[in-house]
């Protein structure tokens, strides 16, 4: 029993050094893939804060008032100076507040992806990559998402554009999908060669029975 116990306490150790040396694996990809989440996460940041300032529509340039028929009212504005043209348009409303969301959750995951690599962080391990990974992926997607929205701000009520903003919804649909799907079946696999693996060491690690000596006959 004794030896038994030792032998499933090194069993376990030796999987999780396997697991621990896993998500420490060292590499050139991990620099690379650093320095290209970096640059992509500034340019995600600067497109969202560009769409925020520089509307589609424009901005009123001064306050677009009228004080009615009686006097004594308070002003009716139907725009303020400085704030977009088009979040006063009741049509174009959701259209305008799916944009502002998607613009902020977009530069918010990107700045996030900044802060976290100039912070100092150790990141020379699979799991925090993966971390980073996720947090661009969010940035993309909304950033694409506000792209959609800007056209719809934009165009005009024409058949041709609003099939290709289908194709285009459609394709951003499809392609995270496959993208996920393939990375489930990259993570089934990996499951499936660790386990693989802790069997392989369980069985050479079990302690052999030896088979009982036949008697010897009496003389």
């Amino acid at each position: 029993m004794e030896i038994n116990g030792q032998e499933g306490h090194r069993h376990e150790e030796s999987s999780s050094e396997w697991f621990v040396k896993y998500l420490k694996h060292q590499g050139d990809w991990l620099e690379k893939t650093r320095g290209n989440l970096m640059v992509t996460a500034t340019v995600i940041a600067g497109m969202s804060f560009q769409v925020m300032v520089n509307p589609p529509g424009g901005v009123w340039q001064s306050d677009n008032c009228s004080f009615g028929n009686q006097t004594g009212t308070a002003p009716v504005c139907k725009g303020k100076a400085g704030t977009a043209v088009l979040e006063y348009e009741s049509s174009k409303r959701i259209a305008y507040l799916g944009m502002v969301i998607s613009s902020t959750v977009s530069f918010s995951a990107s700045m996030s992806l900044i802060l976290l690599v100039i912070s100092g962080i150790r990141l020379r391990n699979r799991m925090i990559m993966a971390i980073l990974v996720t947090f661009m992926v969010v940035a993309v997607l909304c950033i694409s998402a506000a792209f959609f929205f800007t056209i719809v701000l934009v165009q005009s009520d024409d058949q041709i554009i609003r099939d290709i903003l289908l194709i285009y919804v459609g394709f951003w649909v499809i392609f995270p999908v496959l993208i996920l799907l393939i990375q489930l079946v990259r993570f089934i696999g990996w499951l499936i060669c660790f386990m693989c693996c802790c069997c392989c060491q369980r069985r050479r690690r079990s302690p052999q029975r030896l088979l009982p000596l036949a008697p010897s006959p009496a003389n």
